[in-house]
């Protein structure tokens, strides 16, 4: 029997038993960190072990069953790859110093770097007439197609790529689903993905208040904003990069509030918007009417943004929130539209009082300094298996199909050979960042640091630290992989 023959009568399995079934949640006890009361009807509700299981659904879970006797129709043969093909790949790897020194460097383990994807790799068991093969290998390859994307062997990366597909499994483990989605555009992503988005509100608040990506972001961006805040005494505006389903900004609204202050609520507007601002907005205001604070919530282009700030004469605090890739997000924005926002920002600085927060879920910054396209592409793998795996040991494995649709929701459209290297490209030829066109590092508090701690602070893998020019940037990591970077401005 051919490994995609078995890979698809696994797949017709699984994906005939996948369900989203939330009410098992209640079940799956985390000491999930919150800082305000809501009300039982606010969309934004904190949502504790106790009463998680007050979340309206039509039935006590909401379940997917996809039709087994129709899976086949969905599901790409995968092209063959002679063993022939294979054996060359292996030895070409196998027979470059380059990138034997390369692998070798990666195998080991840094200093201060752990959890990597190319260690402590369980070997599989075959399935019926299915060779031994271990991650090992599977990883060695992935290594490979970088190498050679780096040296412009693109024929090679294809042959790779095809090896790749081979070996991998939308089903197996973590290195295995990574690799499948990393080169994978078929109908087997796409109907698990169609299937998901069914459930995509329900998935969206149980991802949220899981796993911490999206609120320790938060927490540090509106911590450094509210203790801005503090020093000024005229009205807020806040101006949102990605405004989203607005779920940052309820605890925000609350402390200012308390504050007696009003608030202008912008979000940036796009061509390719994938949220309702007039829903998020409905929902905004409804929340701020229960806390009795004045609010108006509007939608510009970021071009009209300095127009419309220099012509109200008013004298406001500025707080710029941009927040990308962040997972919960599932969604990323051009790299062009980010720095315009930031450039934006800091003129709009230059002449009012304020502050800019940015929230980076891929630290693609950081990764600008790689030698080559090889190590960029290493240390995205390294990234996203650090997400990946964090994920699986805070999920409980009775509810494995769960956490299938929220991978395939939230962590696999960032996932892509092919993005990775425009971003590659995109990256290398730039040098502007934040720090770059004039802002000034705003160093985060202690007691921002603690409750952040006190937040994942049952995850026992979990870590955070503050470093950054002027300790302004606050990072959650994974096993000694960051994960998100948040960092503050003036």
């Amino acid at each position: 029997m051919t490994q995609s023959k078995v890979l698809q009568q696994d797949l017709d399995h699984q994906v005939g038993l996948f369900g989203l079934k939330m009410g098992n949640y209640a079940c799956y006890e985390h000491d999930f960190y919150s800082s305000i009361t809501t009300p039982e009807d606010s969309y934004f509700q904190t949502i504790l072990p106790s009463d998680i299981s007050k979340l309206s659904y039509a039935d006590d879970y909401t379940q997917l069953v996809l039709p087994v006797e129709n899976i086949s129709q969905h599901v790409e043969e995968f092209e063959d790859v002679s063993g022939t093909a294979l054996d060359d790949v292996l030895r070409w790897w196998a027979e470059s110093e380059e990138m034997h020194d390369i692998s070798a460097d990666l195998f080991l383990e840094n200093e201060g770097v752990c959890g990597s994807p190319f260690e402590d790799i369980p070997m599989v068991l075959p399935l019926e007439d299915m060779e031994v093969e271990g991650q090992t290998s599977l990883c060695n390859l992935v290594k490979a197609y970088g190498e050679a994307m780096e040296m412009g062997q693109r024929e090679l990366a294809n042959v790779i790529a095809g090896c790749v597909t081979e070996k991998a499994s939308p089903l197996g483990g973590t290195m295995e689903r990574l690799a499948f989605n990393l080169f994978q555009s078929g109908n087997q992503v796409d109907y698990i993905k169609q299937e998901s988005m069914k459930n995509l509100k329900q998935a969206f608040k149980a991802f949220y208040q899981i796993f911490p990506y999206g609120r320790f972001s938060h927490l540090a961006a509106n911590s450094a904003i509210l203790e801005a805040i503090m020093s000024y005494s005229g009205n807020v505006h806040i101006i949102d990069f990605d405004l989203g389903e607005g779920v940052q900004w309820p605890a925000m609204l609350e402390a200012i509030g308390k504050l007696k202050r009003e608030v202008k609520l912008t979000s940036i507007r796009t061509n390719d918007q994938s949220y309702s601002f007039e829903e998020t907005k409905s929902r905004l205001l409804d929340h701020a009417n229960g806390c009795g604070l004045k609010l108006e919530v509007q939608d510009i282009r970021i071009e009209d943004l300095v127009w419309e700030i220099e012509r109200s004469h008013k004298h406001e605090f500025l707080a710029f929130n941009c927040m990308v890739g962040l997972p919960h997000m599932g969604r990323t924005r051009d790299r062009s539209e980010v720095m315009q926002f930031v450039r934006t920002a800091k003129k709009l600085l230059l002449v009012n009082k304020g502050i800019i927060t940015f929230g980076d879920g891929e630290d693609l910054e950081r990764r600008k300094d790689c030698r080559g396209f090889g190590s960029f592409f290493d240390d995205y793998i390294m990234h996203y298996h650090a997400l990946c795996e964090s994920m699986e040991r805070s999920f409980p494995e009775n509810l494995t199909e769960a956490r299938i649709a929220m991978e395939s929701l939230f962590v696999w459209p960032y996932v892509s050979s092919f993005s990775w290297y425009q971003k590659w490209e995109n990256v290398s030829g730039d040098s502007e960042f934040i720090e770059n066109v004039g802002l000034m590092g705003w160093r985060l508090s202690k007691e921002s640091l603690m409750e952040a701690k006190e937040m994942v602070e049952t995850y026992s893998s979990y870590n955070i630290r503050v470093e950054g020019q002027n300790n302004n940037e606050m990072v959650l990591e994974w096993r000694g992989t960051p994960l998100v970077r948040v960092s503050a401005w003036k």
